[in-house]
């Protein structure tokens, strides 16, 4: 079976003790059962400064899964000051669980081939997001299943509205991040009412002329950035809440929660504006890396197994939902300090994806028991999703 990549997963390298947002802390490392057995065979490190018995002592049971029973202060007991790994450190890699050896690529297998990606979830791969102009994906082999051909047809499609180099004439590369997010929910929401949408249906809704049209009718349409903002405010503390409860990731929530519910609130329309107007501006220079974060979380995450154009339609509402908790943390960070670096940025688009990056089980039932319908209409995605 053929395995696809795109153009930048063979340079990334994990940075170890380099990393400023390590993996071994703040989040559930499942370990398998292979590994939970090699453990039995292996004896604890003995510069560990909670020495236990055995390795597998180190294990609990959390959502009827073996995973690692953080420190109080929610780092993995192996992790080392230095940042290494106490267990690779005594055994060698071979005794890390397969999700610290694969993290942060994932796969997904199909009838016809292999897709293999990184997760935005690891620093290191945001630095080769930053580093590119654009991201390259693969081009697909041929395909028998006729239902998976136009699922890949779409995110093709969609993909292509955030890459810089478009297939048609025109680049899209003036266009902003919020604007692409609205045309391909338009679109993608008009595919699923079709009973046989077909490739030159396709091909004719994501066609320069229709998508040229559809972006003048959405630039007319007035989007109140008041009512986005709050929208967006409460999406972000809902999602949270339960971080806020097991008291993961406060150095980085707190001071921007605290703005969410004491600063915010407390700004007027004209100066919510002018704070906006200035954020925009600092957010700029940084379009490129959330286009290719977001091409990205589309060719990883928008197609899998088993999907139809329904599950493509909650996943890129759960990406924008992504995408509008970045930002507007991000606006946050910036109303405290108004400045933003390349490390705040990088530091925001790692937590909240470690904070959203749920199965599609939970992806799907927040969806459901969040809203009144999972399938929203296209007036809500852009209330949250909001114009650049």
């Amino acid at each position: 079976m053929k395995t696809l990549r795109p153009d930048y997963y063979e340079t990334f390298h994990c940075i170890a003790d380099a990393c400023p947002i390590t993996c071994c802390q703040e989040w559930k490392i499942y370990v398998d059962p292979d590994t939970e057995s090699l453990w039995n065979t292996l004896s604890v490190p003995g510069d560990l400064p909670d020495k236990k018995a055995s390795l597998t002592d180190y294990l609990t049971t959390r959502e009827q899964q073996r995973v690692i029973a953080l420190n109080p202060d929610h780092r993995c007991p192996f992790l080392a000051e230095n940042k290494l790994c106490h267990l690779v450190l005594a055994h060698g890699d071979s005794v890390l669980s397969e999700t610290c050896t694969i993290f942060p690529r994932e796969s997904h297998t199909f009838s016809s081939h292999m897709e293999q990606s990184l997760m935005p979830c690891c620093p290191a791969v945001i630095d080769l997001f930053q580093e590119k102009e654009t991201l390259t994906f693969p081009i697909l082999p041929e395909i028998s299943d006729h239902s998976e051909v136009l699922l890949f047809q779409i995110r093709q499609e969609m993909i292509r509205a955030f890459t810089t180099e478009s297939s048609n004439s025109d680049s899209d590369s003036s266009i902003s991040c919020e604007e692409i997010l609205l045309e391909l929910f338009y679109i993608l929401r008009e595919l699923s009412r079709q009973e046989h949408p077909g490739p030159e249906m396709i091909r004719e809704y994501f066609s320069s002329a229709n998508r040229s049209a559809l972006h003048r009718a959405i630039s007319e349409i007035e989007l109140p950035l008041t009512d986005t903002l709050d929208e967006a405010s409460e999406l972000l503390q809902d999602l949270s809440v339960n971080y806020e409860k097991e008291g993961l990731y406060q150095e980085f929530l707190s001071p921007i929660l605290l703005c969410a519910q004491t600063v915010f609130p407390e700004l007027s329309e004209e100066e919510l504006h002018a704070h906006w107007k200035d954020f925009q501006k600092g957010l700029s220079p940084f379009q490129t890396l959330f286009r290719n974060f977001l091409a990205n979380e589309l060719y990883s995450d928008l197609v899998l197994p088993d999907y139809s154009i329904k599950e493509m339609l909650l996943k890129l509402q759960w990406i924008a939902m992504e995408y509008t908790a970045i930002r507007q943390s991000l606006f946050f960070s910036w109303l405290g300090h108004p400045s933003l670096s390349y490390e705040r940025v990088r530091q925001t688009i790692v937590i909240l994806t470690r904070m959203t990056g749920y199965e599609d089980e939970d992806i799907f039932s927040y969806l459901e028991n969040s809203f009144e319908s999972p399938f929203w209409d296209w007036g809500y995605f852009a209330l949250i999703v909001g114009k650049a």
